[in-house]
């Protein structure tokens, strides 16, 4: 008995020290821009029945809690502005879709602070090139040529000249997936389409007339992350694991107790 009471608790404290990695990980994110917020399912865990009088009745034997998954936010965080016109936030479910030059590996982010680099490239702070429309790199963005850049609702960017001669660069694509929660985080605010993301869809020109949302240029997303409510739940599994490890704590003392009595 009091063997299985450590094991229960054992699993508890497994289900808790994950849980309160992942409220950790989104107080260290709370100014992450475009960071989505995780919360924690949990699950119980059974490991047999108990007999009881009614024997068409048997009442399970609990062993314990575990993690049945980690769900992510896909909330809207607030708008921090910049004045930056290549910082872009998508007011909407959308994500920008971002290529590796390298691997040609592409990612999707709601982290829109983009810069042009020096072959004038648009891409974000890890070097990835931004897409357009047509899932081609916006380039030709020249500050030799062009004088300004602009980026409008829809996300057509344009570069205007020196004698305000305006030119049209591309459009940057907004990404929907028809279930966010397939997207796999892999770092550094990237997302990777998972097996079931759904139906991918790339927005065209009618971008903002549908759930893709629009496009904000001089403003950057703040993480959604909030941190009175990550407060309470790291107050609340600290103390869960400390109950846990005491529960071990009197079933290791009552096994020593058992163990004095046949010395």
């Amino acid at each position: 008995m009091a063997a299985d009471m450590m094991y229960t608790s054992l699993a508890g404290l497994d289900t808790f020290n994950t849980a309160l990695t992942v409220v950790s990980n989104n107080i260290a994110n709370a100014n992450t821009t475009g960071f989505k917020s995780n919360t924690v399912d949990f699950g119980d865990l059974v490991s047999g029945l108990i007999s009881t009088t009614n024997a068409s009745n048997a009442t399970p034997a609990g062993a314990g809690s575990t993690i049945l998954g980690v769900e992510t936010d896909f909330s809207t965080g607030s708008e921090i502005q910049t004045g930056t016109w290549s910082d872009l936030m998508i007011q909407g479910a959308g994500f920008f879709s971002v290529e590796n030059p390298s691997t040609s590996v592409i990612s999707y982010t709601r982290d829109g602070a983009f810069g042009v680099n020096s072959a004038g490239d648009l891409t974000d702070l890890n070097g990835n090139e931004v897409l357009n429309t047509k899932g081609d790199p916006i380039t030709g963005l020249d500050p030799a040529t062009y004088s300004s850049f602009s980026v409008d609702q829809y996300g057509n960017l344009s570069g205007t000249t020196s004698g305000g001669v305006a030119t049209p660069l591309g459009q940057i694509a907004i990404t929907t997936f028809s279930n966010q929660d397939g997207l796999v985080s892999v770092g550094k605010n990237d997302y990777t389409a998972g097996v079931n993301v759904g139906t991918v869809t790339v927005a065209n020109a009618t971008a903002g007339s549908d759930t893709a949302g629009t496009i904000t240029s001089g403003a950057l997303e703040d993480s959604n992350v909030d941190l009175t409510a990550q407060m309470v739940n790291l107050i609340d599994y600290q103390a869960d694991y400390q109950a846990c490890s005491k529960a071990i704590t009197a079933g290791n003392n009552d096994l020593q107790t058992v163990v004095s009595l046949i010395r």
